[in-house]
C-alpha cells in the first residue's frame, strides 16, 4: 500500500517543463553513466551521478524547449521513440558503449569508437530521398505492399539491439561505479571509522556513540549513491520485463495490445510507466514487438487490435537477446549480495531509519510536516523495500511478463523458449570452462542460474521443472567452478543459490545442507591446489613465448617494394599480387592478439579463482604467493604489450581485420541474397502469404545486414547487436536450401572474432583489471618479500609489473563518495590510506632489506672482509624508477634514506663510531653510487670506547692494562671470558676523542691523571717507609758502599737474587710478597706517566691535522693590525686562537710532574732520607719483573687462563725511569752496573752449558760405541743411552730458559735506556 501510495504522488509532481526535447536532452547528458530514471528528479536528494561524470562539465543545454538544446539532440530526436536509448552527450563523439578507462601513455586514439547514429538509422540508414517516406518503404510495388512487414523486422531488430546494449552499458556502470560504492562503504582505511578501535569494547559507551555518529554521518552522505544503485535496478527490473516479453513478442501474433502500449496502467511495483514518459511519443506499431515514432504511424485507428502475424515466427534463435536477460539478473543478484554481506551497511540504515522516523514523529506533533519531508520519507521506504532488504532479484523474476494474456491467448509457452535458450547457454559456457579458450563463463553461468529461478517462476502450477536440467546445473557447472566471483568480495555458491531460489528435493542427490556444500567445494579446491603451480608454469611459459613473437608480429612493417618486371606477365593480377602479403600479415597479427587476450583471460580467471575460493572457503593461499606473482607479471605483461608498446600496431590491424571479418560474412550471404532475388521474382504473392511475409523477412534482415556491415569500418556493441540479430531473423527452413551447416558455424566464427577485435579495449580493461587485489591486500606484503628473495638471487627485477597489479585497486577507490575529499590532494581518506599503506610496506618489506644487506655489505668492506662488488645489490640501486598508484618510488632515495636514518642514530648513541660510518659513506658512493649526507655530528673511533669513560675508571684502566713503548699503546691485560681479541687503546683513539669532544678535555684529563700519579707515589713512598724494608735497603746500601771501597763497581746477580729473595719474605695489604707490590705499583706509574705522554701526541696529532686549514699569511704581525680598536670583532678571536697553536710553546705534562714530585720530596728531604736507597732494589725488581714477563707470555700460550696473560710490560720501565729521576738516583743506579753485571751472568752460564753439552755429547758417543761391542742380547747399554739422551734434553731446555732470560732482561734495559730520555733533560746532577 505504501508503495502504490508513493506511485500516485510521483504522479502529481511530474515538472511541467518535462517536454521530449527536454527529456532527450537529458537522456544525452546522463544515460550512458547511470542510466537513472524520473525518480531522482522527483525526489529532495538529488543524484550525484551527475557530479561524478564528466559530461555535466561539457553540457551547455539550458533544459527550455528547443533553445540550448545539444546539436545532437535535434539529429537524434527520432531515437527518443526507443526505450532508454543509450547515447552519449556527443562532445566526445556520441553513442553507447563509453569506455570508464583512462588509456595509458597519453594514448588519444580509441580501439573501440564511439556510436555516432541513432539506433534506427544503424539497422537500415535513411537517404534524402526517401527521408519522408514511411520507415521500410521503398520504391516499386513490391516495396509498397510489404513496406509494413519490412518495417516491423527492422522496428524488432532496433529494439531488441538497443535492449541488451543497454544492458551491456548497465553492467558496465555497475561494474565501475555502483558495486565499488556499495562494497566499499566500510572501507576502513581511512580514519573516518575505526572498526577495530570501535569494537574492543561494546560495553565502552564513549566508542559506540563515536562509532554510531560516524556511521550515520556515512550513510547521509550515502544517500546519492544508494538512490543511484536503486534506479539502476529498477531500470534493470523493466528492462527484464521488456526483454522477457519481446522474447515472446516476436514469435506470437500481436492478438492484443502490446505491453508498452499507451493504454496500459499496469504497475511493476516501483513507479507507474518508468519509461520516463515514452507514452508521449509511443504508439502500438500493429506487431506488438516495438514501438515507431508518431510521425510515421499508421492511419489504423488508435487502440485498434488487428491481428497480425509474429514478427520472427518460430525457430528464430534469441541467444543474444537470452544472453542480455542473463546479464540483467547476474547484476541484480550480485547487488542483492553485496547490500546483503555488508553489514556495516545495514546497521548504519538500521540507525538512519530510526532517526529519520523519530524526526518524522516530532515533525507530526508540532505539525510542521512538509511535502518534502514528505517526499523524502517515500524515498526512504521505496530504498528500504528495493534495494537495501536486498530483493531486487526477486522482484525482478517475480513481476507478470504477460499482464495483457497475450502468450496464454496465443497458447505460446515463454518457459519453454526460455529453458531452451538457458540449456543452449548452460551447454555452451560449460564446453569453454578450463580450458584455453574460457574468457567469462563463468561469470556468465551466474546469470544462467538466475535464468533458471526465472524460468521456475515461470513455469505454470500444473507443470513440473525439467528434472534433468535441474540436476545438470546442480552437478555439472559446480564439479568445475564451486565457487565464483561476482565482483571483489562477493562470491557466488552455485548450490547455495539453487537451494535458496529453486530447491527441487524431489531430485535425489541434488539438495544439501549449507555446510555439507561448502565442505564439499573444500575438499575440490584442496585437490586443484596440487596442480595449481603446474598450471600457473604453463600459463607462464606460453606468455614469454607469446611476448617474444607479439613483439615481432605486432612491430611496424615497411612493405616491400614491387619491380616492374614482376607485372610485366599479362597473367600476374596485380592486386593479388599486391594484397596477398598483406592479408597473410593481417591475419598473423589478429592470430597474435585474440592469442594474448586468451592468454590473458586464463591467467585472469586462474587468479580470480584461486583467491575468491580460498576467501569464501575460509582457507589459506599463503604458500601459493609465487606463483600469484607470475599470474600478475602476465595479465601486466600482456596488458603492456598490447596497450602501450604495440598499441598503434593494434590500432591498424584492427581496421583492416574488421573490415576483412565483415567482408567474410557478407560474401556467405551472397548466395541467399540470390535465392531471396530469384524467389521474389517468380513467387506469387497473393497464393503464399506465409512464404511471401518470410521472403519480405529475410530481405529485410538482408538488407540490415549489408548496411550495417558496409556503413562503418567499427562496431560498436549495438551494431554488433544489430547484426546477430539480423543473421537469427534470416534463419528461415527455406535459407537452408542454400546456407548450408559450415556456413553458420563460419557465421558464428566470424561474429565470434568481429566481437573480440572491435570491443578488444574493453575486453583488455576486463581481462587485465586487478582492482580485485583491493580486497587481498593482506597478500601484499608477503608478496613484495617473495618479490625481495627471487629478485635477490635472480638477474631481473619483476616489481613493477606486480606494483602495477597493485596500482589498479585506485581507479576502484575514486569512486568512494561517502568520505570527505582531501581539499589540497583532492583524494578521499580511503584512497590516501590504500596508497600510504603501499609505500609502508614497500618500505618494511623491499626497501629496508635491500637498505640492510648493503649495510652488511658496507661493513664488511669496511672492516676488509669483502673483496669485490655484490651485482645482486648494485642491480637494486641502478633499476629505473618504480610506479605505483601514480606515485613515483625510487629504490635508490629509499635505501639512501634509510642509510642515512640509521648511520645518524647509531652515531648518536656512540659518537665514536662516527669516523667508520664516514668512511661506508664514502664506500658506499664508490661502489653502488649512494650519495649519503654528512650529519656533521662530532666523530669518534671504532677501536675503543670513548677516552672520557676510561678516565672515570682511570684507576681500573691503569691496572688492566699494560703499556707498549714501541707500538705507543695500551694493551689489555687479561680479556673477558669468551673473547676473541684484545681491547686497546692508540693515539688515534685519544685524538678521536679530543676532536669528538673538544680540546677542552685535555686539561682535565692530565689533572685527572696526575691525582692518580699522586696517589700511586704514595703508595710507592709508603712501601718503602716500611721498616722491614727500610732495613734490607739500608743494609744492602751499606754492603754496595763497602764493595765500591774495595773497588767492586758491579753489583753480582747472585746478591740481587739473594735480596729478591728477602723482600719477597715481607707482605703488603693486598695479598703480594713484597716485591711484587713494588713492581705493580711502579708500572702503575708507568702506565700513567705514559698515558700522559699519548695525551700530548694526541693533542699534537688534532693540531696537525687543522693545520692544512690555518691561513699561511704572518699570523701575529696581521693580529696586531687587525686588534687595533677591535676586542670583540669575531675575525679578530679567530687570528688569536691561531696565533696561540703556533706561538704558544706545548707545555710538558711529564717534566712538570717530574718537577712537582722533586720539589715535594726535596722540601722534606730530612723526612725522605730512606728514599735515597731505592737504587739498591733495582736488581731485584729487575729479576721480579722478569719473572713476571716470562710467566704472563707463557699464560698467552694456554687455552685456561688462570692469571693474567700479557706480551708486553714497558709501563715498568717507564716508572722505573720516573722513579730514578724524580728521586735523583739515576746516576747513582748507572753506577751499579747492573746490565753489566746481567750480561757477565748469562755469558758465564751459557759457557758453563756449552761445556756440559760438550761434556755429554762425549759421554753419549763413548756409550754409543761401547754399546756396539755388546752382546746383541744387552739391554743395559740401550738403557744408558737414553739417560744420556734425556740428559741431553734436560741441557737442552736449560737453554732456551737462558736464552728467554737474557732477551727479557734485554727488551727490560732497552725500555728503561728509552724511557730515560723522556727525562734526560731534567736529571739530577
Amino acid at each position: 500500500m505504501a508503495m502504490a501510495g508513493t506511485s500516485r504522488v510521483h504522479h502529481s509532481s511530474i515538472d511541467p517543463e518535462w517536454n521530449p526535447s527536454v527529456l532527450l536532452t537529458r537522456r544525452l547528458r546522463d544515460a550512458s553513466v547511470s542510466h537513472a530514471s524520473r525518480l531522482a528528479e522527483r525526489t529532495t536528494i538529488e543524484s550525484s551521478l551527475l557530479s561524478s561524470s564528466g559530461y555535466a562539465d561539457n553540457f551547455t543545454a539550458t533544459d527550455k524547449g528547443g533553445e540550448g538544446v545539444h546539436p545532437l539532440a535535434k539529429i537524434a530526436i527520432s531515437r527518443s521513440s526507443c526505450p532508454q536509448p543509450p547515447l552519449d552527450d556527443g562532445i566526445t563523439g556520441g553513442g553507447s558503449s563509453v569506455s570508464c578507462d583512462v588509456h595509458f601513455s597519453g594514448m588519444n586514439v580509441r580501439l573501440d569508437p564511439l556510436e555516432r547514429c541513432a539506433p534506427h538509422r544503424i539497422v537500415v540508414p535513411q537517404s534524402e530521398e526517401n527521408a519522408d517516406k514511411v520507415r521500410g518503404e521503398l520504391d516499386g510495388a513490391y516495396d509498397a505492399q510489404f513496406g509494413e512487414q519490412r518495417s516491423a523486422t527492422w522496428n524488432a531488430i532496433t529494439a531488441l539491439s538497443t535492449l541488451c546494449d543497454e544492458i551491456q552499458e548497465l553492467d558496465t556502470a555497475f561494474q565501475s561505479q555502483i558495486l565499488p560504492s556499495i562494497v566499499l562503504f566500510s572501507a576502513d582505511d581511512s580514519i573516518a571509522l575505526n572498526r577495530s578501535e570501535s569494537k574492543k569494547d561494546i560495553l565502552d559507551e564513549e566508542a559506540q556513540e563515536r562509532r554510531e555518529s560516524a556511521l550515520l554521518a556515512r550513510i547521509g552522505k550515502f544517500l546519492p549513491a544508494l538512490q543511484s544503485a536503486a534506479n539502476g535496478t529498477a531500470r534493470i527490473r523493466r528492462l527484464v520485463k521488456n526483454m522477457v516479453v519481446q522474447l515472446g513478442a516476436v514469435q506470437t501474433p500481436s492478438a492484443v495490445p502490446f505491453y508498452y502500449d499507451v493504454r496500459q496502467n499496469e504497475n511493476d511495483g516501483s513507479s507507474k510507466n518508468e519509461d520516463d514518459g515514452m507514452s508521449t511519443s509511443v504508439a502500438n506499431n500493429g506487431n506488438g514487438t516495438s514501438p515507431i515514432p508518431t510521425h510515421v504511424k499508421s492511419n489504423k485507428v488508435e487502440g485498434e487490435q488487428s491481428m497480425q502475424p509474429p514478427v520472427f515466427g518460430p525457430g528464430v534463435p534469441m541467444f543474444s537477446l537470452g544472453k542480455a536477460i542473463a546479464t540483467a539478473l547476474r547484476i541484480l543478484v550480485a547487488i542483492d549480495t553485496a547490500v546483503s554481506s555488508n553489514t556495516d551497511l545495514q546497521e548504519a540504515w538500521g540507525m538512519y531509519k530510526d532517526v529519520v522516523m523519530e524526526w518524522s514523529e516530532q515533525k507530526r506533533t508540532d505539525n510542521t510536516l512538509d511535502s518534502e519531508f514528505e517526499s523524502f520519507e517515500r524515498m526512504m521506504v521505496q530504498l528500504d523495500f528495493n534495494l537495501l532488504s536486498s530483493r531486487s532479484f526477486n522482484a525482478a523474476v517475480e513481476q507478470n511478463f504477460d499482464p495483457r494474456g497475450r502468450f496464454q491467448a496465443a497458447r505460446f509457452p515463454l518457459y519453454d523458449e526460455l529453458k531452451n535458450i538457458l540449456v543452449t547457454l548452460y551447454s555452451g559456457f560449460c564446453e569453454r570452462i578450463n580450458t584455453e579458450h574460457e574468457t567469462t563463463e563463468r561469470l556468465d553461468c551466474v546469470g544462467v542460474y538466475a535464468m533458471y529461478v526465472l524460468y521456475r517462476h515461470l513455469l505454470p502450477p500444473n507443470i513440473i521443472p525439467d528434472a534433468k536440467l535441474h540436476k545438470s546445473l546442480w552437478s555439472v557447472f559446480p564439479a568445475m567452478c564451486p565457487v565464483m566471483e561476482l565482483y571483489g568480495p562477493l562470491h557466488f555458491i552455485p548450490r547455495e543459490f539453487m537451494m535458496l531460489h529453486a530447491p527441487y528435493k524431489a531430485v535425489k542427490g541434488c539438495s544439501a545442507d549449507i555446510p555439507e556444500i561448502r565442505s564439499a567445494a573444500a575438499t575440490m579446491v584442496l585437490k586443484w591446489d596440487g596442480s595449481f603451480r603446474a598450471r600457473v608454469a604453463k600459463i607462464r611459459l606460453d606468455a614469454l613465448g607469446w611476448i617474444a613473437m607479439a613483439d615481432s608480429e605486432l612491430s611496424p612493417i615497411v612493405p616491400e617494394p614491387h619491380s616492374r618486371s614482376e607485372f610485366e606477365d599479362d597473367d600476374v593480377d596485380v592486386e593479388e599480387t599486391i594484397l596477398a602479403p598483406s592479408v597473410a600479415i593481417i591475419e598473423a597479427a589478429t592470430s597474435c592478439i585474440l592469442n594474448g587476450m586468451r592468454l590473458a583471460h586464463s591467467a585472469a580467471v586462474l587468479l580470480r579463482s584461486q583467491l575468491v575460493t580460498h576467501r569464501a572457503l575460509g582457507l589459506t593461499y599463503s604458500d601459493q604467493i609465487p606463483s600469484l606473482i607470475s599470474l600478475m607479471e602476465v595479465l601486466k605483461s600482456i596488458e603492456k604489450i598490447l596497450r602501450v608498446r604495440r598499441r598503434p600496431s593494434m590500432l591498424s590491424f584492427q581496421r583492416s581485420t574488421l573490415k576483412m571479418i565483415a567482408s567474410n560474412i557478407l560474401k556467405r550471404f551472397e548466395k541467399v541474397r540470390s535465392f531471396v532475388d530469384q524467389c521474389s521474382s517468380s513467387i506469387d504473392f497473393s497464393r503464399d502469404p506465409d512464404r511471401t511475409r518470410s521472403i519480405a523477412r529475410v530481405r529485410a534482415c538482408l538488407t540490415a545486414l549489408e548496411g550495417v556491415l558496409k556503413g562503418s569500418s567499427s562496431f560498436s556493441p549495438i551494431r554488433r547487436h544489430s547484426i546477430a540479430f539480423s543473421i537469427a531473423a534470416c534463419m528461415d527452413t527455406m535459407i537452408l536450401e542454400v546456407f548450408t551447416t559450415n556456413d553458420l558455424l563460419a557465421v558464428e566464427g566470424h561474429l565470434k572474432d568481429l566481437s573480440k577485435i572491435s570491443s578488444i579495449e574493453d575486453t583488455l580493461n576486463k581481462a587485465c583489471d586487478c582492482s580485485f587485489l583491493y580486497f587481498y591486500r593482506d597478500m601484499f606484503p608477503q608478496s613484495m618479500r617473495t618479490l625481495y628473495q627471487t629478485s635477490v638471487n635472480s638477474a631481473l627485477i619483476r616489481s613493477q609489473l606486480v606494483l602495477s597489479a597493485f596500482s589498479d585497486p585506485e581507479k576502484m577507490l575514486k569512486h568512494v563518495r561517502h568520505l570527505e575529499r582531501d581539499p589540497v590532494s583532492g583524494i578521499n581518506p580511503c584512497l590516501a590510506g590504500y596508497r600510504s599503506f603501499i609505500l609502508n610496506v614497500l618500505k618494511e618489506e623491499y626497501s629496508e632489506p635491500i637498505g640492510k644487506l648493503i649495510e652488511t655489505d658496507l661493513r664488511l668492506v669496511a672492516s676488509g672482509g669483502a673483496k669485490g662488488v655484490d651485482v645482486r645489490l648494485r642491480k637494486f640501486i641502478t633499476c629505473p624508477p618504480l610506479y605505483v598508484c601514480h606515485m613515483k618510488w625510487c629504490v635508490k632515495s629509499e635505501v639512501e634514506n634509510y642509510l642515512d636514518k640509521t648511520f645518524y642514530d647509531l652515531c648518536t648513541l656512540s659518537l665514536n663510531d662516527c669516523n667508520t660510518y664516514n668512511e661506508m659513506r664514502t664506500i658506499a658512493n664508490e661502489r653502488f653510487g649512494l650519495n649519503l649526507t654528512d650529519p656533521y655530528l662530532p666523530d669518534g673511533s671504532l677501536e675503543q670506547a670513548d677516552f672520557i669513560e676510561i678516565l672515570r675508571n682511570l684507576e681500573v684502566y691503569i691496572s688492566k692494562y699494560n703499556y707498549n713503548l714501541i707500538e705507543q699503546s695500551f694493551v689489555e691485560r687479561k680479556p673477558e671470558r669468551g673473547a676473541k681479541w684484545l681491547n686497546s687503546l692508540n693515539i688515534d683513539t685519544i685524538s678521536a676523542s679530543f676532536r669528538q669532544h673538544g680540546l677542552g678535555m685535555v686539561s682535565s684529563a692530565v689533572n685527572t691523571c696526575y691525582k692518580l700519579l699522586a696517589r700511586k707515589f704514595q703508595m710507592f713512598t709508603d712501601f718503602l717507609a716500611d721498616d722491614n724494608a727500610k732495613s734490607l735497603l739500608s743494609r744492602e746500601f751499606r754492603w754496595f758502599e763497602n764493595q765500591k771501597g774495595e773497588g767492586n763497581t758491579i753489583y753480582p746477580f747472585d746478591r740481587a737474587s739473594a735480596f729478591a729473595k728477602e723482600i719477597k719474605k715481607l707482605e703488603a695489604e693486598s695479598g703480594n710478597n713484597g716485591l711484587d707490590e713494588c713492581r705493580v705499583i711502579v708500572s702503575e706509574i708507568g702506565n700513567v706517566i705514559a698515558l700522559v705522554r699519548m695525551i700530548r701526541a694526541a693533542k699534537r696529532r688534532v693540531f696537525s691535522d687543522e693545520m692544512q686549514f690555518l691561513p699561511c699569511y704572518n699570523i701575529p704581525g696581521t693580529v696586531k693590525s687587525l686588534n687595533e680598536g677591535r676586542t670583540n670583532d669575531a675575525k679578530s678571536s679567530i687570528d688569536n686562537a691561531v696565533s696561540d697553536i703556533l706561538n704558544k710553546p706545548d707545555p710538558d705534562f711529564v717534566r712538570a710532574f717530574v718537577g712537582v714530585f722533586r720539589g715535594v720530596i726535596q722540601k722534606s728531604e730530612s723526612e725522605n732520607a730512606f728514599m735515597g736507597n731505592f737504587f739498591c732494589i733495582v736488581p731485584a725488581l729487575c729479576l721480579c719483573w722478569m719473572e713476571a714477563s716470562i710467566q704472563g707470555k707463557e699464560m698467552m700460550h694456554k687455552k685456561n687462563i688462570t692469571r693474567d696473560g700479557y706480551y708486553t710490560d714497558d709501563g715498568f720501565a717507564v716508572g722505573l725511569a720516573f722513579a730514578l729521576s724524580v728521586l735523583g738516583q739515576t746516576k747513582t743506579y748507572e753506577s751499579l752496573n747492573w746490565f753489566k753485571s746481567i750480561q757477565s751472568k748469562y755469558t758465564a752460564d751459557e759457557e758453563d752449558l756449552m761445556e756440559k753439552r760438550a761434556a755429554a755429547e762425549v759421554k753419549r758417543k763413548a756409550k754409543i760405541a761401547v754399546s756396539k761391542q755388546g752382546s746383541w742380547f744387552s739391554t743395559g747399554a740401550e738403557d744408558k743411552t737414553q739417560e744420556e739422551e734425556d740428559e741431553m734434553t734436560i741441557l737442552n731446555l736449560m737453554g732456551k730458559r737462558l736464552e728467554g732470560h737474557r732477551r727479557e732482561m734485554a727488551m727490560l734495559f732497552f725500555s728503561m735506556h728509552g724511557a730515560e730520555t723522556f727525562f734526560k733533560e731534567i736529571r739530577s746532577n
